[in-house]
């Protein structure tokens, strides 16, 4: 039994998820370039409303990437930050993962499906996951290019094609019925439930951000000191 808090900002949403024993409580905000501001008080009001203090928590689990750069920097930030002050373990969750879970919890068929990110910047992030016993697993690298360079894999794909991606002008002739699904707490805490079991949780100096993008800088810590500001 565990009480572990998610929290993501990988996309225009900003939420956050705690599973206490099995049971789950979340909140879910479209906050497009305002996560540093509602990021830690969403996780103070979701804790004082379910009675769990911070010193209860037992792992801490955050949405890794890929995804909006400034909002995985915050995330990241705000996750080592509680779990260093508490002597918490910490897990990064994947972005395309959360979305290819949420596309195959919402339908009866296909046991692999494809998540495609908009990664702005003329360019998608993409990962290929493979569905059993209602949990989805890696089947793939994750990917970041063109969007003509992920149709291609996509148009030959024989499962579900999930994520926020499928709305570019590019992907306009493929089934887009999971085109509004984005990476969310809420369905990440299944996956952190899964690491969790596995013993995955571990230090917070080793779960790093994910951009696929190598031309991005990640910010240490202690350069990004106003988030952290909250008790």
């Amino acid at each position: 039994m565990s009480v572990i808090l998610t929290i993501d900002a990988s996309s225009s949403l900003c939420s956050v998820a705690l599973n206490i024993n099995g049971e789950l409580v979340w909140n879910t905000e479209e906050q497009p370039r305002r996560h540093a501001q509602r990021l830690l008080p969403m996780i103070d009001d979701i804790l004082a409303d379910s009675g769990i203090s911070r010193h209860q928590l037992d792992g801490l689990a955050f949405g890794r990437g890929p995804g909006s750069f400034t909002g995985i920097r915050i995330a990241v930030s705000v996750a080592q930050g509680l779990a260093l002050g508490l002597n918490l373990p910490v897990c990064g969750i994947s972005s395309l993962e959360a979305v290819a879970l949420a596309a195959a919890s919402n339908s009866e068929a296909g046991d692999r499906v494809l998540a495609i990110m908009d990664a702005h910047m003329g360019e998608v992030f993409w990962g290929e996951f493979d569905v059993l016993d209602g949990m989805t697993q890696a089947g793939g690298v994750e990917q970041v290019g063109s969007p003509e360079l992920c149709l291609t894999q996509a148009s030959e794909f024989g499962g579900l094609l999930a994520g926020d991606g499928l709305r570019l002008a590019p992907f306009s002739e493929l089934n887009s019925a999971y085109a509004t699904i984005q990476p969310e707490a809420r369905i990440m805490a299944a996956l952190a439930n899964r690491e969790w079991n596995n013993g995955n949780f571990g230090s917070p100096d080793n779960q790093l951000p994910v951009y696929l993008r190598n031309s991005v800088a990640w910010k240490k810590l202690d350069e990004q000191p106003s988030l952290l500001k909250r008790n």
